[in-house]
């Protein structure tokens, strides 16, 4: 064996080890979300020593910016994270597919019918692997995304004391208060996915990285 050969194997194998510690660490917070109610409100303090300096900037700011960083990691890992490429043209591939099955039985070409169940299983099973790939490196990136989600929970929290105001500016609707529940929800959640739309739109636009 080559040393190039000897590193990309290293290379590989620490790619792989770092995987998995990263998907393991995406599954410990979300069970221990489950378990520990508090535990959504102590992994937000733990990220507010990372993010507090944008806890300087007026509340609104600060969720459109975690709100651009969480779509454009998202962008990224469809991008670049594998597994997604070609997924359009295998579903329209698999559509032809049934028609021609179809097509073969009515005619009795019970060959043919059985040559494109035999591609159309093929596709299925690479779609699946796909779909697999990309789930994992969505896990990969919660990493990052539920504790930055978790920021933003405990900075509105009041009785963390973050922000001296209690309420955010949201566009066409003026002052609301942080405590404030719209369509059952926090004023802020409702920011935030209103900030996450065109930041997701934008940032897959940027990327490509549309199916």
């Amino acid at each position: 064996m080559s040393d190039e050969e000897d590193g990309n194997g290293s290379l590989e194998k620490f790619k792989s080890t770092f995987e998995k510690i990263l998907l393991f660490l995406a599954i410990l917070m979300f069970i221990s979300i489950v378990i520990n109610p508090d535990f959504f409100d102590q992994l937000g303090g733990a990220a507010h020593n990372v993010l507090y300096p944008i806890a300087n900037l007026p509340i609104e700011i600060s969720i459109l910016i975690v709100a651009m960083v969480t779509s454009a990691l998202s962008s990224v890992a469809q991008k670049f994270g594998g597994g997604m490429e070609g997924q359009k043209d295998k579903q329209e591939r698999l559509k032809e597919l049934n028609d021609e099955i179809m097509e073969a039985k009515e005619r009795g070409n019970d060959k043919r019918a059985s040559d494109l169940k035999k591609e159309r299983n093929e596709i299925t099973r690479e779609m699946m692997g796909s779909m697999g790939k990309q789930f994992k490196k969505m896990a990969y990136i919660l990493v990052i995304t539920i504790p930055m989600f978790a920021w933003i929970y405990y900075v509105t929290d009041p009785a963390n004391a973050v922000y001296e105001a209690t309420s955010m500016l949201m566009p066409f609707i003026g002052e609301v208060d942080l405590s404030v529940r719209i369509w059952v929800m926090p004023a802020w959640l409702i920011w935030y996915f209103v900030c996450s739309m065109p930041a997701s739109q934008i940032s897959r636009k940027v990327a490509n990285a549309g199916i």
